[in-house]
């Protein structure tokens, strides 16, 4: 029976018209406490962008009612940032909230595993490739979001949990006191940009650092690190996104993943996202306001309008875009002449590695640069020096998160999904922290509880940063020989990050609640933690690293690797701990993870709209296309699992992940096993 549909409400859009408010001002009229600043709240938050939102939705939703919690976020709105891809982590922290894939794929591109193509720097034209599929949609749906759209939703939703977000306020550090204590810091707020209201003083008890890469209470407190070695610089830009995949020239090659270029020097991103840029700010408050009103009436996916039907509701814009860009080492020798490529350094680089790899060249035939995308001067963007570390995480008064923690590299998407696991701790422990402080006797006993209740944040902070550091210099040692990434790199990516022993999110029916989601988020870290994947992480650094990036790696180099982390490989399996429906899961791989280059199948979770062109997840209650709401039939709907599983339930892949087969010890000796010794199957473009 279907649940009945609420009515669509155009509070904000005539709230805004009445009262010419700006975006700031319709923003702040959101809050449960009005525009105004508090003279005190438990905790304030410096920084409304994603990570700041999920600790204090996180935060406000662990125990409600137990903390006042304010946000105070300089910007009018939400603006533009890079990362837009997301992994299952993400998802089910949304899920949690009840933001499942029927509602948020509305407004987000649907993500389904990752793919990667290796190419081969000396034989232009060759490259071998990996793909994993993401989650099945049946269960759990991935995401590639735009910034401005998510953090809108996040500040919509903290809103309804009782946070209060203002926009357009400045927190000022230089005057700010942050001493410890039980509200004894004294926030100090400098004047509104686009209210005129006056400036302020806010009382806390813990004073949250979500400032990002800028780290301004963090760096207070101790310079940035940096590791030792190369670090890497991003360029890139916006395109068209085309409907017809069949023309671009690479293998298995499709757009619901976060797809990645790989070249000795680096790797280029290639995500399909929906973007609502240019949209006023009230009339997208309006329709996330009915998305939330839709999530909390329990409707089904087809019940709710499609994209396409949103937009003209709502009177906004809504395209399909594609972000494309390169994260090389910023050791890599340019031409001391880059006028040809451009005229900006960012569009220089960008068009140097395009014309440098041949498949990279015919690939970019197929999409057109999007000029400003985001208002003047956003066609082209750069960044330099990604990877930092901040030293020190918290201190008496405050606390640190997200990438005021440090950032590595964008490479595997760990930007939003890893950073969760600080925003989401820090939620959690602010709760102990204060309980325990406000029975302390006095100021100093007060802070040294809370001091005590932070110890095991900091730990954990302190070594997963360096931990995705290392991580990262292990793919892109490998990126140096297209046989490494198959056979190296990426399976133990997802061998570990996905059959991390005792943290497999099948085996949580893809669900996690509060008592779940932290212990699962801190123990992950894409694996960069499991003793396994170091072991050969620390090899491959240790036989690569040292070689001269301009040089080829030796075939011996590469053969000596690939055994050794073949060998580790056997062990680990053996071991039955990183038990998974492999062979459903990757291209290439058995159950028993034996590599063969013939073994081209795996599940089929999505499939594109025949009209539009959008990748739609495929399970059988969806029916409609949720970005164009055209129907399709059941056959479309229909999951491909390959091999094949009797139902489609998580206990059917839980139960294929712990078989045996009959033939495993002989499927071990077949003579694929000396696979190391010669290229994967490659493919010229």
């Amino acid at each position: 029976m279907a649940v009945p549909a609420p009515t669509p409400k155009y509070t904000f859009t005539e709230r805004a018209a009445a009262g010419s408010l700006n975006d700031a001002q319709i923003l702040n009229s959101n809050n449960a406490a009005g525009p105004d600043l508090p003279d005190d709240s438990d905790v304030v938050v410096a920084g409304g962008g994603i990570h700041g939102l999920i600790y204090a939705i996180h935060s406000a939703k662990y125990k409600p009612g137990k903390l006042k919690i304010s946000i105070i976020e300089k910007n009018s709105k939400p603006g533009y940032k890079i990362g837009e891809s997301t992994l299952p982590l993400f998802s089910l922290w949304c899920k949690m909230h009840g933001l499942t894939g029927e509602y948020l794929l509305r407004l987000f591109g649907l993500k389904d595993g990752l793919c990667f193509y290796f190419l081969d720097r000396e034989n232009q034209g060759k490259y071998t490739d990996f793909c994993s599929n993401g989650t099945p949609g049946l269960f759990l749906s991935g995401f590639q979001i735009e910034r401005t759209i998510s953090e809108l939703l996040f500040t919509v939703l903290a809103q309804r949990n009782g946070v209060n977000v203002y926009h357009g306020r400045q927190v000022d550090f230089n005057a700010t006191k942050v001493q410890g204590g039980v509200k004894n810091n004294k926030i100090e707020i400098a004047k509104g940009k686009f209210d005129g209201k006056p400036g302020a003083t806010i009382d806390s008890s813990l004073f949250v650092d979500a400032t990002g890469r800028f780290r301004q209470l963090a760096s207070k407190n101790a310079p940035l690190h940096r590791f030792e070695g190369w670090n890497y610089d991003a360029f890139w830009g916006y395109f068209t996104c085309p409907k017809d995949e069949s023309k671009i020239p690479l293998r298995f090659y499709e757009g619901l993943h976060t797809n990645h270029l790989c070249f000795p020097e680096g790797w280029a991103w290639v995500i399909r996202f929906a973007s609502w840029e240019g949209s006023p700010t009230a009339n997208l408050m309006d329709m996330i306001s009915y998305l939330l009103d839709c999530a909390e009436a329990g409707l089904s996916g087809d019940q709710i309008p499609c994209s396409e039907e949103l937009a003209r509701m709502f009177g906004l814009k809504f395209q399909w875009v594609t972000s494309i860009g390169f994260a090389v080492r910023n050791d890599v020798k340019y031409p001391e002449d880059m006028s040809a490529y451009g005229t900006k350094e960012g569009e220089r680089k960008f068009n140097y590695f395009v014309q440098k790899y041949s498949v990279i060249k015919e690939f970019m035939t197929h999409f057109e640069l999007v000029d400003n995308l985001y208002g003047p001067g956003t066609t082209w963007f750069i960044r330099k020096s990604l990877t930092y570390q901040s030293p020190v995480v918290s201190g008496p008064g405050w606390v640190a998160i997200g990438d005021a923690c440090g950032f590595t590299n964008p490479l595997h998407s760990p930007g939003i999904t890893a950073a969760m696991s600080t925003s989401t701790y820090a939620a959690e422990l602010t709760h102990t922290a204060l309980e325990a402080a406000q029975s302390a006797n006095n100021a100093e006993a007060a802070e040294l509880s809370i001091r005590k209740t932070l110890a095991p944040y900091d730990d954990f902070a302190k070594r997963l940063i360096p931990a995705l550091n290392q991580m990262n210099r292990f793919n892109y040692v490998c990126f140096r020989d297209p046989r490494l990434g198959p056979q190296v790199s990426c399976i133990w990516q997802f061998f570990a990050g996905i059959g991390i022993p005792d943290w497999q999110l099948i085996r949580q029916d893809y669900n996690l609640t509060f008592k779940t989601y932290v212990p699962h988020s801190i123990n992950w870290a894409w694996g960069s933690m499991v003793p396994e994947y170091d072991a050969v992480a620390r090899k491959a650094i240790e036989l690569i690293g040292p070689i001269p990036l301009e040089h080829s790696v030796p075939d011996a180099t590469v053969r000596e690797l690939i055994e050794y982390s073949n060998n580790i490989k056997k062990v680990a399996v053996d071991s039955n701990r990183f038990n998974f429906r492999w062979d459903g899961l990757l291209r290439y791989y058995d159950i028993c993870l034996n590599y063969s280059e013939e073994k081209i199948t795996k599940d089929k979770f999505a499939r594109q709209c025949s009209n539009c062109a959008s990748w739609l997840v495929l399970r059988p209650d969806w029916k409609k296309c949720y970005s164009c709401g055209k129907e399709r039939t059941e056959e479309e709907a229909a999951i491909t699992w390959n091999p094949p599983l009797a139902v489609d339930e998580v206990k059917a892949l839980v139960r294929a992940s712990d078989a045996k087969p009959a033939a495993r010890r002989e499927k071990e000796q077949i003579a694929h096993a000396p696979a190391f010794a010669t290229l994967p199957k490659e493919v010229f473009v």
